[in-house]
């Protein structure tokens, strides 16, 4: 088949396999942006993929909506936080690279450090949000992000530009704790953060405590009150 019929073959088994977007990045898009720093407990700036990996050129780029207060869970297991929400995107995204290397192709899920939110708008997804976040038309910021590097030759999709908060600010006011200004998120605030470990965050057991309700000795829910305040994510919940 051809570049177009291969591409098309490669997004429909995506959806198939129970994906709910897709798009295709070139990775060499991806790499020209420049470095991000990545705070929480990564304390460390995005790497370019073809210093790592040259020989892919594409980027298979899904994402898994996030319907359900359980895919927003977080269990402790050992001494580190797993997401069970993920568990479902990773099996699903094992499949998208099974499928490419089933075909004769190279397929690898494990990335060098990026950014998966602009690797999804690069891919036409959805675009950065003021919750820090990629927020998408269909499914605001429910989403889970996830990729695959190939190097199938695979058309890319075009960039995501639309604006869609716009003069909405409902995110950065509905923040408990204050920690997001457009675009932006203080890691060392957000409650996401905070959890994640001691010397994460400034003021750990005060913040805390404004989520107490939520916290269990071995699991706890995610806080999303950004997400429940996005009017693009309200109407699929």
């Amino acid at each position: 088949m051809d570049e177009q019929e291969l591409t098309a073959a490669v997004k429909a088994h995506a959806l198939d396999a129970g994906l709910d977007l897709v798009g295709i990045l070139a990775v060499a898009d991806l790499d020209a942006l420049p470095p991000i720093w990545v705070g929480w407990t990564i304390q460390a700036h995005t790497e370019k993929i073809r210093d790592h990996l040259p020989e892919f050129s594409s980027a298979v780029v899904v994402g898994y909506h996030v319907w359900d207060d359980l895919l927003e869970a977080a269990v402790r297991r050992g001494r580190g936080w797993h997401y069970p929400g993920y568990w479902a995107l990773s099996a699903r995204i094992r499949d998208v690279a099974l499928n490419l290397e089933r075909q004769g192709f190279h397929a690898q899920t494990r990335t060098p450090l990026i950014s998966l939110k602009q690797a999804a708008r690069l891919a036409g997804l959805g675009t950065y949000g003021k919750n820090a976040l990629l927020v998408t038309p269909d499914f605001g910021p429910w989403i889970r992000l996830d990729l695959v590097l190939t190097d199938a030759p695979l058309i890319p999709d075009t960039a995501f530009e639309e604006d869609l908060c716009g003069d909405c600010d409902a995110c950065v006011a509905a923040c408990p704790v204050g920690a997001l200004t457009p675009y932006t998120v203080n890691a060392d605030r957000c409650l996401v953060g905070v959890h994640l470990g001691p010397g994460t965050a400034d003021a750990d057991a005060a913040l805390l405590a404004r989520f107490e309700p939520q916290i269990t000795p071995g699991a706890h829910l995610m806080c999303t009150a950004c997400q429940k305040a996005c009017p693009l994510g309200r109407r699929r919940l």
